[in-house]
């Protein structure tokens, strides 16, 4: 089975892909997002959302209202 390797650092392997949560936190304390990166040398593959915004089901999002 083919392994995962850094483009950076060439080090092979699932294994050393690790995800962190963010520094960045919601007001309940959340991670916004998660990092996926080389335990090796740092290089980054990807930043994920892990906190999202939403709206109750059946209600309309924000409005802008304008008043004349």
């Amino acid at each position: 089975m083919a392994e995962p390797k850094c483009p950076i650092c060439s080090i092979e392997g699932m294994e050393h892909i690790v995800s962190r949560d963010s520094a960045e936190k919601a007001r309940d304390n959340r991670a916004w997002f998660q990092v996926a990166f080389c335990d090796g040398c740092g290089h980054i593959y990807g930043v994920f959302a892990k906190h999202t915004m939403s709206h109750p089901t059946g209600q309309k999002g924000p409005q802008l209202v304008i008043k004349r």
